[in-house]
């Protein structure tokens, strides 16, 4: 009887280990939901400018375009602020990738030391069209990755009169 508890007591404990095992490590979630992206594109000029942060698609060379994505979790409907977000930019036969910076928590401007405005859930990237741009369509793709490593790509909608144009 004693060999019986025994063997039921082993298999129990081994029972509860694989279990241990298969699940994930405490801290460790799972997300079930897709990534997903999008955003628009900018005027990118200091605060206080009266085009800041309007909302258009041509740009002239040496003007600032701003890129704001927001990234969400597609299972919870809620922002996921762990997602690293880039835009690709092909212009001219040259590629340029240009990090987005996550603006949900305050960061300085490098260029002047001033405090940013925080922008809850929302990334970033400013692209400077060089003054060597072509006149015409610039094709830009953007990318993200969270913590899950889940991605996924954002293309522009809309035909080409809405894509980023550069204009004289």
């Amino acid at each position: 009887m004693k060999t019986l508890y025994f063997l039921v007591a082993l298999v129990t404990v081994g029972i509860l280990f694989g279990m241990l095992a298969a699940s994930p490590a405490v801290g460790q979630a799972t997300r079930t939901g897709k990534l997903i992206l999008w955003g628009d594109l900018a005027m990118f000029q200091p605060p206080g400018h009266a085009e800041n942060c309007i909302v258009k698609n041509r740009f002239k060379r040496g003007e600032p375009a701003g890129f704001r994505f927001y990234a969400l979790d597609g299972g919870t409907n809620e922002p996921e602020t762990s997602a690293q977000v880039v835009v690709h930019i092909t212009y001219g036969g040259k590629k340029v990738d240009v990090p987005a910076l996550y603006r949900g928590v305050p960061h300085t401007n490098p260029a002047t030391g001033q405090p940013m405005p925080v922008r809850a859930n929302q990334w970033t990237a400013k692209w400077v069209v060089p003054n060597d741009a072509p006149v015409g369509i610039v094709r830009y793709t953007a990318t993200a990755r969270d913590r899950y490593g889940r991605t996924t790509e954002y293309l522009p909608q809309g035909g080409e009169p809405s894509l980023l144009t550069v204009v004289q």
